[in-house]
């Protein structure tokens, strides 16, 4: 069986001049998962009907949930791979089907503004917001960018790759950490989750070519959408709807009126005075506004606090 499954894997692969090592793979009827006590353990079968038990570690919290499902029969099981990391740990990575809530009404929508100064803030409409800060993100860029440089020049390629593969499994934690606890704010609250799209951000949004060469404020170098496909899928387990909305004027904008205000570094201001934290604000537009709303000839006009903005959808 295991060979069978190994054959497969290995004639689906088109021609290539070198094979890497492959894990060992078994299909769904050749192992299974069962519970004793607080130990998870992985029956596979060897050969002549006899079977090895082999005891798991849960890498996660949230592991342990999907494997009680297989075990009470809520999930269908897939293939089993047996993999060896560079470390030397030895991993089952189980693949799972398994039927998610479907979103239900929600009390309201908690917008996501994504950025270098804070990697994710959320706020729940007119009300307080969580901000995850990017100072440990940003100073971690520098200090590897600065190592790969040295390494270039020593032209020590194998090291620099190793480097790059540290540094994205750093920003792949952070990210399931910030993602997980987005999830968690918006179930507390009964709220839905909505980004704005970004697809594209990279051909719109121009930068200097001195802040391009820095690792720590290249926006190429921001794994934002990896924030967001990984908050969608933890959403989708957890029955929270997810929505993108319009990027444009996201941050420019009064999240009171919809009026074209100034952003100066972190702080907003309104055409009235009013001032806030930036990404707050921007956070409340996501939140609460489906498109820019009012006319942009109302920012040329720069109405004094006096007078009352008249356009539609703003109060």
């Amino acid at each position: 069986m295991w060979i069978n499954q190994t054959i497969r894997n290995t004639c689906a692969t088109p021609k290539v001049k070198k094979f890497q090592p492959l894990p060992i793979e078994v299909n769904n009827q050749g192992y299974r998962v069962s519970r004793q006590g607080d130990l998870f353990t992985v029956s596979l079968s060897l050969y002549r009907g006899q079977k090895k038990r082999i005891p798991l570690r849960v890498h996660s919290a949230s592991h342990q949930e999907t494997l009680a499902h297989i075990i009470n029969g809520e999930a269908i099981l897939g293939s089993l791979k047996i993999s060896k990391s560079r470390k030397g740990i030895w991993y089952a990575l189980i693949s799972v089907s398994m039927d998610v809530p479907e979103p239900g009404l929600v009390n309201g929508w908690i917008g996501v503004d994504r950025g270098q100064n804070n990697i994710a803030v959320a706020a729940l409409p007119n009300s307080f917001g969580k901000f995850w800060s990017g100072k440990q993100v940003k100073s971690l860029r520098g200090k590897y960018q600065k190592l790969r440089q040295k390494l270039q020049e020593a032209k020590k390629l194998r090291k620099i790759k190793e480097l790059e593969r540290r540094e994205g499994r750093i920003m792949t934690h952070i990210n399931h950490i910030i993602s997980q606890q987005l999830v968690k704010f918006a179930k507390d609250y009964n709220m839905g989750l909505r980004f704005e799209e970004l697809s594209g951000i990279r051909q719109t949004s121009l930068q200097r070519r001195k802040t391009k060469s820095d690792g720590s404020q290249n926006r190429d170098h921001w794994a934002f959408y990896q924030l967001e496909l990984l908050t969608r899928y933890k959403a989708l387990k957890a029955g929270v709807p997810v929505e993108s909305v319009p990027a444009p004027y996201t941050s420019k904008s009064d999240h009171r009126n919809g009026v074209i205000g100034k952003r100066v570094k972190h702080t907003f201001t309104g055409f009235d005075g009013y001032s806030c934290n930036a990404d707050w604000n921007a956070s409340q537009n996501i939140g609460q506004w489906l498109g820019f709303s009012c006319s942009v000839n109302l920012c040329l006009r720069q109405a004094s606090p006096t007078e009352s903005c008249i356009c539609n959808g703003c109060g």
